[in-house]
C-alpha cells in the first residue's frame, strides 16, 4: 500500500490551517481514507496556493470515491470571494451567476435542484422556495474547504443523481498550532454602481496543549451596493395575428391594425420591452463556531453552530413598452418574427419595482465520537437547520403611464439589445420630461415569506473486522418543513387606475442620470427615464383611491399562493471496504447498499378562472388590462410516499505508485424540488402573459443508474493529470408541461410538472494541475490548475407551445476552467478564466417557451504581497473582461434578459498570527 505519512499531513496542516485528521472531517471521508497511516520520518512544510493544491490532490488520491475538493490555503481564506465560484475550479463543476453572483452549481450537466449539499454532513435549510442551495448565503471567510463526491457511498447524506458537496468548517481541536488569528479588511469597488463596499471578516482557533478542548470562532461583515443594467423582454415573446382581439378597437377585433401593415398570422413578437436599472444593496453578516472536548482518548464530544443574516434591497427602475394600445402603423416580419413595429398613439409604462428580503439561515449540530477499540468506532450526530426570508410586507410594484405616445422597436441590429424609441406630440424629451405622467397599476406589498426547518438524526457504526476488512453501517431520521406563507392584492384592486385617468403632480420625478449601458449597445436607444420614490407615490395613490371611491389595499394572506411541504425521510445502509492485493498492485473497494423510506404531505389551496376578457374603456378601446374573476378558495391536501434500494460500487486499483484506475457504479436518485410538489399557483393577467402555474404533489422523484470510470497520474509533487467518462440512464424525469387554456376570450398558458420520459447523460473531464518547483528560481513559484468537461444527452422533450425540442436544464456541452499562479517572494498572483457553453436554464419559461443561457466567459484575478509574516495586502478584480450575462428565448436572435453587471476591484490589508 502507498505510505501516507508526515509529508501529506504537513503539507494539509499548512495549507488550510486546519490539519484535520480522519476523526474530524466529515464521515463520508472516514470510510474514503485509506487504512494505512504508515509514516515516514522528513516534515515538508508548504503553504498558500502550493499547499492548498497538494492538500486537493492527496485528498482525492486517498479517496476510494470519485471525490474532488477544495481546501482554504490559510486560515479562514478560500481562494475566491463565494464558495461556488472556488468550486467551478473542479473538473466538471460549472456555477449559474445571477447578476455577477455565483449562486447555484451544476455537476456533470446537472443542475442545482440535481445536487445535494451539505455543511460538516448536515443538509442546510434555504430560503429559497425549493430545495435548491443557494452559495451566497455562505460567506467563504467562514468555510474551510469543501469536497465533491462524484460517485455516492452508501454512508453519505445527500440523494442526488449529479453530486454530493459537502462544505466543511474549521474544527479546532486538531490544529497544528494551539493558537491562530486571521483577520481581513478591505473596501470593495464596484463599477457601474460606483460605489465602495466595505468587508471585514476574522478567524480564531485555539486548543489546549495536551488537544484535550478546543474552540474555533469565525465571523464576516459585508455591505455591498451594486447596480446592473438590464434589458428584457419582460413578458416574453408571444405569437399574434392581425385578426386578434388584441388589436381591438371601437369593439372591432383587429381595429388597432393600420391600413399600410399587411394581414398577418401567427407571427412572433416581443410581448414588451423593458429595459431597466436593477439596483441592489445588501447587508450579510455571518458567524460559525466550533467547540470540541476530549475528555478521554476514546471520546470526542463537538459542538458546531453556524449562523448567516443577510438583508436585502433591491429596486428595479426601467421601462416598459406595452403594445396593447396605439394604432400599428409599421411592420417588418422576416421568418414568421417581427423584426421591426412602430406605433402611433400607443403608451409606454415605467415600472418601479422595490423589494425588501431579510433572511437568515443557521444550523446547529452536536456530534459524539467514541472509539472503545482501535476496530470499533460509533458516531451519533443531530442537528438542527432553519432558514427564513421576510420582508414581504414592504415590497411595492408600482407602474407609472403615458399615453398619447408614438413608440417603435427594430431588432434587426447584431445587438441583443433591440433598437427602440418613443416620442410625444404634447411635450419634449418624453422619456425624461414629468409631464403627462398618470396613475396606472399597484400591487402594494405581496410576495412570499419562507420557512425551511430541517431535523437529522443520524448514528454510525464502524468495525475493522480484520486488517483488509472494514464494515460500516448506520441509519438516519430525517424530517423537513417547507411553508410558503404568500401575499396578494385581491383581483381588481391593483388595477384601479388602469384606465390612466389620473394625471400625477410632476414633483413627483426627476430623470435617473444613470446612463443605460454606457458605451454599449446600439446609439439609437433610450438611455435615461424618470425615477420616484415608490413608497410615496402609494400613499399619493390611496389618497386618491379615497377621493374617488376605488378599491385599493395592502395586499393581504393568499391562501392559494401559501402551501406547507412536510417531508420525512428514514434512511439504513451497510457498507464495506476491503482492501486486497491484485498482483502488486493494491485493490481497494467499496460496496454498499442504502435503503430510503420517504413519506410526505403536500398542503394549500386551489382556485378556478372563471372568466377572462380584455379591459376596454367607454370606447371599447383596450386599456392594456384582462377583467379576471376567479373562484373562492378550496382547501388541498396529498399525500406521497416511496422506497429506494440504491446500491453503490467503488473500486480503485493502484497500478502503480503514481497511476489510480477507478471503477464505480451506483443507482442513485433525486427527490422532487419542493416548489414542484407544492400546490400553490400564480395567476399573471397582463395581456401577452395570461399564465397559470402550479405544482403537481404526485410527481416521483428522479431515478437513475450510473457507471463512471476513470485513471489519475500522480506524476510529480503537488501535479495531477486525471481522466473520468461517465454514463448515466435516467428512468424517470420531471419536466414542465404547458398546454394553453382559453377562458372566454383570453387563452392562458397552464404550466405544470410531470413525470416525463427518461434519458441518458454521457461525457468526460479532464483535470490538469501542476506545481513547476522543479523550474529554476525564479520561474520554480508558477503553478497551473485547467478543467474541461464534455457532456452531452439524448433529452429531446417537446416543447409544444414553442414547437422546439429541449434537453436538460443546465446542462452545457462544453465547459472548461485555466487558472496561473505564481508564489514566491511573499508575492502570490493568480489570473482565472471560466467559460461555459450555453445552456437550458428553463425549459419552460415566459408564455411556456425555453430559455437558454448563452455561453459564458469570465476573467478573474488576484493579486497579494507579505509584507511580513504576519501582514499582507491583497487586491482581487472580478470580471475583468467586462461579459454580459445573455438569456434568450428558443433562439439567440429573441432576447429574453441582457444583464451588464460590470467589474468589481477590492483591496485590502490581511493580518495572521
Amino acid at each position: 500500500m502507498r505510505k501516507v505519512g508526515k509529508i501529506r499531513l504537513a503539507s494539509m496542516m499548512a495549507a488550510s490551517g486546519l490539519a484535520l485528521t480522519i476523526s474530524g472531517m466529515a464521515m463520508a471521508q472516514d470510510a474514503a481514507a485509506p487504512q494505512n497511516t504508515e509514516a515516514t520520518t522528513e516534515d515538508i512544510i508548504v503553504t498558500g496556493i502550493r499547499a492548498s493544491q497538494k492538500a486537493s490532490i492527496d485528498i482525492k488520491r486517498d479517496s476510494v470515491a470519485v471525490v474532488d475538493s477544495i481546501v482554504a490555503e490559510d486560515l479562514g481564506k478560500l481562494p475566491d470571494q463565494n464558495v461556488a465560484e472556488s468550486l467551478q475550479r473542479v473538473a466538471g463543476v460549472t456555477i449559474e451567476r445571477n447578476r455577477g453572483e455565483g449562486r447555484y452549481i451544476t455537476v456533470r450537466g446537472f443542475g442545482p435542484k440535481f445536487n445535494a449539499v451539505t455543511v460538516n454532513g448536515r443538509t442546510l435549510a434555504t430560503d429559497n422556495n425549493g430545495r435548491e442551495f443557494s452559495f451566497d448565503v455562505l460567506p467563504s471567510e467562514i468555510i474551510a474547504g469543501a469536497d465533491v463526491f462524484k460517485s455516492p457511498q452508501a454512508n453519505l447524506n445527500g440523494a442526488s443523481i449529479g453530486a454530493t458537496v459537502d462544505v466543511h468548517t474549521l474544527r479546532p481541536i486538531d490544529q497544528k498550532e494551539q493558537f491562530a488569528f486571521s483577520a481581513s479588511a478591505g473596501q470593495m469597488w464596484a463599477e457601474i454602481a460606483d460605489k465602495f463596499n466595505p468587508e471585514i471578516s476574522g478567524v480564531a482557533s485555539w486548543r489546549n496543549a495536551d488537544r484535550t478542548i478546543g474552540l474555533s470562532l469565525s465571523g464576516v461583515y459585508t455591505k455591498r451596493d451594486t447596480r446592473n443594467d438590464e434589458f428584457t423582454i419582460g413578458a416574453g415573446h408571444v405569437h399574434r395575428s392581425s385578426t386578434d382581439s388584441y388589436y381591438r378597437a371601437n369593439g372591432v377585433d383587429g381595429g388597432r391594425i393600420g391600413p399600410n401593415v399587411a394581414p398577418f398570422s401567427n407571427i412572433s413578437m416581443p410581448s414588451n420591452l423593458s429595459p431597466f436599472f436593477f439596483e441592489r444593496g445588501l447587508e450579510r453578516y455571518g458567524f460559525s463556531g466550533s467547540f470540541q472536548v476530549r475528555p478521554t482518548e476514546t471520546l470526542t464530544l463537538t459542538l458546531d453552530g453556524l449562523y448567516s443574516k443577510a438583508k436585502f434591497t433591491e429596486q428595479q427602475t426601467g421601462l416598459a413598452y406595452d403594445f396593447s394600445g396605439g394604432t400599428l402603423v409599421e411592420q417588418v416580419v422576416e421568418d414568421g418574427e417581427a423584426v421591426y413595429q412602430r406605433y402611433q398613439g400607443g403608451f409606454v409604462d415605467q415600472i418601479l419595482q422595490y423589494d425588501q428580503r431579510n433572511v437568515m439561515t443557521n444550523q446547529f449540530g452536536a456530534n459524539i465520537e467514541w472509539k472503545p477499540a482501535d476496530n470499533f468506532k460509533l458516531k451519533l450526530d443531530a442537528s438542527r437547520s432553519k432558514a427564513e426570508r421576510r420582508g414581504k410586507e414592504n415590497n411595492l410594484f408600482t407602474t407609472i403611464r403615458r399615453k398619447n405616445i408614438d413608440l417603435w422597436f427594430d431588432r434587426r441590429g447584431d445587438s441583443p439589445i433591440y433598437d427602440y424609441g418613443f416620442t410625444s406630440p404634447n411635450y419634449p424629451n418624453a422619456a425624461t420630461n414629468p409631464q403627462g405622467i398618470t396613475a396606472h397599476y399597484y400591487i402594494w406589498g405581496g410576495g412570499t415569506n419562507v420557512d425551511d426547518k430541517i431535523g437529522e438524526y443520524r448514528a454510525d457504526a464502524e468495525w475493522k473486522a480484520t486488517s483488509n476488512l472494514t464494515f460500516f453501517t448506520g441509519g438516519m431520521i430525517a424530517n423537513r418543513k417547507k411553508t410558503l406563507t404568500a401575499d396578494e392584492m385581491p383581483f381588481g384592486e391593483q388595477c384601479a387606475y388602469c384606465g390612466s385617468d389620473r394625471l400625477l403632480p410632476t414633483s413627483l420625478f426627476s430623470p435617473t442620470n444613470r446612463n443605460f449601458f454606457q458605451g454599449s449597445g446600439p446609439d439609437d436607444i433610450i438611455r435615461d427615464w424618470v425615477i420616484y420614490n415608490p413608497q410615496q407615490l402609494v400613499q399619493l395613490i390611496d389618497q386618491y383611491a379615497t377621493q374617488d371611491g376605488k378599491a385599493f389595499n395592502p395586499a393581504i394572506f393568499s391562501p392559494s399562493a401559501s402551501s406547507v411541504i412536510d417531508e420525512k425521510v428514514k434512511i439504513a445502509y451497510a457498507m464495506a471496504n476491503f482492501e486486497t492485493m491484485l498482483g502488486s498492485m493494491p485493490l481497494t473497494i467499496n460496496a454498499g447498499l442504502r435503503y430510503e423510506n420517504t413519506d410526505y404531505t403536500s398542503s394549500g389551496a386551489s382556485r378556478t378562472v372563471l372568466s377572462a376578457k380584455p379591459r376596454v374603456d367607454a370606447n371599447g378601446n383596450p386599456t392594456g388590462q384582462n377583467d379576471i374573476v376567479v373562484s373562492g378558495i378550496v382547501p388541498v391536501s396529498f399525500r406521497g410516499k416511496y422506497d429506494d434500494w440504491l446500491p453503490s460500487l467503488n473500486i480503485k486499483l493502484e497500478a502503480t505508485d503514481n497511476l489510480i484506475l477507478r471503477l464505480s457504479a451506483s443507482k442513485v436518485m433525486t427527490r422532487p424540488t419542493l416548489t414542484d410538489l407544492s400546490p400553490r399557483q400564480s395567476i399573471q393577467t397582463n395581456p401577452g402573459n395570461e399564465t397559470i402555474s402550479r405544482g403537481n404533489p404526485d410527481l416521483q422523484p428522479f431515478r437513475a443508474k450510473q457507471i463512471e470510470t476513470g485513471v489519475e497520474w500522480y506524476f510529480a509533487d503537488s501535479s495531477l493529470l486525471s481522466f473520468a467518462a461517465f454514463y448515466k440512464k435516467i428512468d424517470s424525469f420531471v419536466t414542465l408541461i404547458t398546454t394553453p387554456q382559453k377562458v372566454d376570450q383570453v387563452t392562458f398558458q397552464v404550466t405544470v410538472p410531470g413525470n416525463g420520459k427518461g434519458a441518458t447523460v454521457k461525457g468526460f473531464e479532464v483535470g490538469y494541475r501542476q506545481a513547476f518547483s522543479s523550474l529554476p528560481a525564479p520561474f520554480d513559484g508558477l503553478g497551473v490548475q485547467t478543467s474541461f468537461n464534455f457532456t452531452d444527452s439524448n433529452a429531446k422533450y417537446e416543447n409544444a407551445v414553442a414547437n422546439v425540442s429541449f434537453g436538460l436544464e443546465g446542462l452545457s456541452k462544453y465547459s472548461y476552467s485555466l487558472v496561473g499562479f505564481y508564489e514566491k517572494y511573499g508575492v502570490q498572483a493568480r489570473v482565472a478564466y471560466t467559460w461555459r457553453d450555453n445552456f437550458l436554464q428553463v425549459a419552460s419559461g415566459r408564455n411556456g417557451e425555453p430559455e437558454y443561457f448563452n455561453a459564458y466567459g469570465q476573467l478573474d484575478a488576484g493579486l497579494s504581497y507579505e509584507v511580513t509574516p504576519n501582514f499582507t495586502i491583497f487586491a482581487d478584480a472580478i470580471n475583468l473582461n467586462d461579459a454580459k450575462e445573455f438569456i434568450y428565448s428558443v433562439s439567440a436572435d429573441r432576447t429574453k434578459e441582457y444583464r451588464k453587471t460590470g467589474r468589481r476591484l477590492s483591496g485590502g490589508v490581511r493580518v495572521r498570527f
